[in-house]
């Protein structure tokens, strides 16, 4: 008897140790973000969407408890993707002075063009606009376009009606580590 009890122990023993090769395996080749995870509390969410990545740009912590996640991953050329659809979309008054702007994207660098803008007045006021928006720290509270253009984007260059209306500035980060920076 104290053989067979000896012996089932042993088969016991086995499978449990097995079990956690085969989940150790599972989770490293299907990964961290199966929602299995979530209960080990090792589970990495994968940021794919502008909303997303707003929601964790106002409050981190608060993201990462609602999605139970040990760590947060971004796609940011896909992020990057969405905010020059939607600036294209929209065209804000902080980001143009006509209707016909047209926005694009270059790696890390933010393109907006507006062959409307003619003359060296209207080029410089549009200048100044884009300089303030790439440059002035906002809150994150506040959720401002400028924090999602400095997080996202290294630059913004403007071109106008002329070749010669070319305007470039670098975004401000205030040397903080950025998700996408």
């Amino acid at each position: 008897m104290n053989f067979l009890l000896a012996r089932t122990w042993q088969i016991v023993a086995t499978v449990v140790i097995l079990a956690l090769i085969a989940t150790g395996f599972y989770l490293k080749f299907v990964g961290w973000h199966h929602p299995f995870a979530k209960y080990i509390g090792v589970y990495k969410h994968h940021v794919i969407a502008l909303g997303e990545f707003i929601e964790y740009k106002l409050d981190p912590k608060r993201f990462r408890d609602e999605h139970n996640a040990a760590a947060v991953s971004f796609d940011c050329e896909r992020i990057r993707d969405d905010l020059v659809k939607l600036t294209q979309s929209i065209i804000s008054p902080e980001l143009s002075i006509s209707a016909e702007t047209t926005v694009w994207r270059e790696g890390r660098t933010l393109h907006l063009g507006d062959r409307s803008v003619t003359g060296s007045e209207a080029f410089a006021a549009w200048k100044n606009q884009i300089f303030k928006l790439a440059t002035t720290r906002h809150s994150r509270e506040e959720g401002h376009y400028g924090t999602l253009l400095q997080a996202l984007f290294a630059s913004v260059t403007i071109h106008g009606a002329n070749a010669s209306e070319d305007f470039s500035v670098e975004t401000k980060r205030g040397g903080e580590f950025d998700a996408c920076g």
